[in-house]
């Protein structure tokens, strides 16, 4: 079963670094100090088969199995299968049993009255020179021993290219999902923290066995744990293929977790010959969670990043419910049209083009009750685009012919006609200037907004409207620094 989510591309604002140092970290491992491991475990097999080490080493081990307090009945059948083992199997095992080795070491397997233990020891000193230029044996997970070393270097050893490439595409996809979710620090500390969490679930299953395990599927594992619990119950696309089936769908991200500790845990019970970690991949989706909940409850995760996809697509939604408020305008149905108007004019105050689909929902009710109300609202918003300026001066100028009393904020009308030059409607800008310079002259930053925009009329070769407009702040505002200073730009002009 696979099951990889798929909802988040790679952008420079939430490029995943640690995790593409990650990648090349396993990547120069294996390309380059592993690279000479196959051949030095060759050297070593075969010299461990050419000299008979097996000749000493086969019955002390059997031995010594047997004798290890705990040994489950369904070791028996692995002790009585060392009799037939080939003598590169025979020294994996031993290589794999670290208290085996110790007393091994120590002569405590075979003594000193054992037979032929002086040619033993030389050949086994030998055989141990060749299998120290193996890196790799240097950093296994080895089942029955507590090693933080071996714990954390295991995750950056991988056993062949497919294990190596099918392990980096998932931290590559994972990683940038909850790095992105925790940033790059806290990222980190999770992956290594579940890599040892995952090591010591391995180990707590296993302990007693003879054996080693490799590979970053640990921390891996730990990461799909944590990305379940960070995302909750926010739904994610994710790409799913079970055997011929496969679908790619949307679903809250929490649900993958019972799926995919569920495939490990039965694995781990059902499937014990496949020879891969399902007890540290298990372990590890446990540790990632619970990381991923103790992160939540500080309130250390990166909300924005988490809730970028929620806002994407409330955004997509509001888009098309405001395309289907249009519709029931063009048919008048304007109860439906405002149902559909006003929860997204809540969400997202800012959208002019809201703001003007209710402007004309009030222009068509009855006696028009909410008329200015949304006419206010129009010319307040913030117009971005040179196209929601000039649906903002065709609000404007359709709400005068209906109400044509000046009657709106004078600030906000003010705010508004700074952006209609630009437009190509100096001359309206001034028709307007000046019916509230008749009206309301006192009103603040009146006739600095003339002063100004007489200033941009000029320079866009507008003489007249600055003509206009510098005579109109000499006859209202006489005695004034801004009358000072348009008299000398009318001397200058003339």
């Amino acid at each position: 079963m696979l099951i990889l989510p798929l909802h988040r591309a790679p952008t420079r604002a939430n490029f995943p670094w640690v995790t593409l140092a990650l990648i090349v970290i396993n990547v120069f491992v294996f390309a380059f100090l592993q690279s000479g491991d196959a051949r030095a475990q060759l050297r070593a097999l075969d010299y461990y088969a050419e000299h008979d080490l097996a000749r000493w080493e086969r019955p002390a081990f059997r031995d010594w199995l047997s004798a290890q307090p705990g040994a489950r009945a369904d070791d028996e059948a692995s002790i009585d299968a060392l009799d037939g083992a080939d003598a590169a199997t025979l020294a994996q095992q031993i290589q794999s049993a670290p208290k085996f080795l110790a007393a091994l070491e120590a002569d405590q397997v075979i003594t000193a009255a054992t037979a032929g233990h002086a040619e033993w020891r030389a050949r086994r000193d030998a055989f141990d020179r060749l299998w120290d230029a193996d890196f790799s044996a240097h950093w296994l997970l080895q089942f029955s021993q507590f090693s933080p070393r071996r714990m954390l270097g295991a995750m950056f050893l991988h056993g062949s290219v497919g294990h190596l490439i099918g392990n980096m595409l998932f931290l590559a996809v994972l990683g940038l999902l909850v790095e992105g979710a925790l940033g790059h620090g806290l990222f980190l500390a999770v992956y290594l923290l579940g890599g040892f969490g995952s090591a010591v679930a391995s180990l707590l299953w296993r302990w007693g066995e003879v054996g080693s395990a490799l590979g970053a599927s640990g921390a891996i594992a730990a990461l799909m744990g944590a990305y379940c619990v960070l995302w909750g119950l926010r739904k994610v696309r994710f790409f799913w293929w079970f055997f011929v089936a496969f679908d790619y769908v949307k679903a809250p991200a929490l649900i993958l977790l019972p799926f995919w500790l569920g495939w490990e845990v039965f694995n781990l019970l059902w499937n014990r010959s496949a020879h891969i970690g399902f007890d540290a991949h298990a372990g590890g989706i446990i540790c990632g969670a619970l990381l991923a909940l103790g992160v939540r409850a500080l309130g250390w995760e990166r909300r924005d990043f988490l809730d970028e996809e929620v806002h994407a697509d409330i955004a997509a939604d509001d888009r098309a419910a405001l395309e289907r408020a249009r519709q029931h305008l063009g048919r008048l149905e304007i109860v439906q049209a405002r149902a559909l108007l006003e929860p997204i004019a809540a969400r997202d105050p800012a959208d002019l083009g809201v703001w003007v689909a209710l402007y004309r929902c009030a222009r068509y009710e009855p006696r028009m009750p909410r008329l200015r109300e949304a006419a206010r609202a129009v010319i307040a918003a913030i117009a971005s685009t040179p196209a929601e300026a000039r649906g903002q001066k065709a609000v404007y100028d359709d709400y005068r012919k209906a109400a044509p009393q000046l009657d709106l904020p004078a600030p906000l009308v003010l705010a508004m006609l700074r952006r209609w030059p630009a437009l190509g409607e100096s001359t309206a800008a001034s028709a307007v200037l000046s019916e509230l310079v008749r009206r309301a002259p006192s009103t603040p930053e009146l006739a600095a907004t003339c002063l100004a925009l007489a200033r941009t009329a000029s320079a866009r070769g507008e003489r007249a409207v600055a003509t206009s407009l510098h005579a109109l702040i000499v006859d209202a505002y006489s005695n004034t620094p801004d009358a000072d200073k348009a008299r000398l730009l009318l001397s200058d002009s003339g």
